[in-house]
């Protein structure tokens, strides 16, 4: 069975009830979100499917949340677990477990975690050190002492793969107009942003890293990147999130990114 990273960018609304005051008003309410779900299928096709229907669930007990789904990205994961000791076969299952008895981190650990390093400029292909102490030692002063490096303390990490970026289109000259549509800059604007935003970008692959932090996580990958199509492509790197596996009673996935 495949292992699939989903990422949407979806847009919902809901009339919600305002709980302050004696009365309870009722109000529209629109909000946009980027959430994202592992899921184990056999095919794609299965695993967009099940997803979409998650992205699509109401809360119980709560009016009925409208929900457009403007892009959707997936990208199939690898096989084995990367660990600073070797590679492991993923069972998704037991990892999930896992992560659920025993959390990934406290308020206090998302810093020692690294995600607001950008690794893509930290660890670079060309120039990878040679082991964990060396990286260590040649990461800026600033960024080694915000990040966790007991061994004993480890975490997850997804790791993906970007496409490299399309070469920029030819921009056509349009004649002019004398009637435009102020609302179209905006919209154009909005789609450049959410373009830019590396959870939305076209991905090649994925894979799961257990890590102390994610400069580590970036060099295991990078590591074993060499001499692969994806050396000099760059990465993204996000926590933990949910895990479905498709059954012939399909189970409900515990947690979001």
């Amino acid at each position: 069975m495949n292992a699939y990273l989903l990422t949407a960018s979806v847009t919902q609304s809901q009339i919600r009830q305002s709980q302050s005051g004696y009365r309870q008003p009722v109000s529209f309410q629109s909000w946009d979100s980027f959430p994202s779900l592992i899921v184990c299928a056999d095919h794609a096709d299965e695993a967009q499917k099940q997803f979409e229907a998650w992205l699509r669930t109401t809360p119980e007990g709560e009016n009925p949340v409208q929900t457009e789904i403007k892009k959707l990205v997936a990208v199939q994961f690898m096989e084995q677990l990367f660990t600073e000791s070797g590679y492991e076969p993923i069972d998704w299952a037991l990892i999930s477990q896992r992560i659920e008895t025993t959390p990934q981190s406290d308020d206090g650990d998302n810093l020692e975690q690294g995600y607001w390093a950008d690794v893509n400029q930290l660890v670079r292909p060309e120039k990878l050190s040679a082991d964990i102490e060396s990286l260590r030692h040649d990461l800026p002063e600033d960024i080694r002492s915000g990040l966790n490096w007991s061994a004993d303390k480890q975490f997850f990490f997804v790791v993906s793969v970007l496409s490299p970026p399309m070469p920029p289109a030819v921009a056509e000259v349009e004649p002019e107009s004398e009637t435009t549509n102020p609302d179209d800059s905006s919209v154009a604007e909005l789609d450049s942003w959410e373009a830019a935003l590396p959870e939305m970008a076209d991905k090649e692959v994925a894979a799961l890293v257990q890590a102390r932090n994610s400069a580590v996580a970036a060099w295991l990958w990078r590591k074993f990147a060499v001499g692969t199509q994806f050396v000099a492509n760059d990465i993204d790197i996000d926590p933990w999130c949910g895990v479905v596996v498709l059954k012939e009673e399909q189970d409900q996935p515990r947690e979001e990114c």
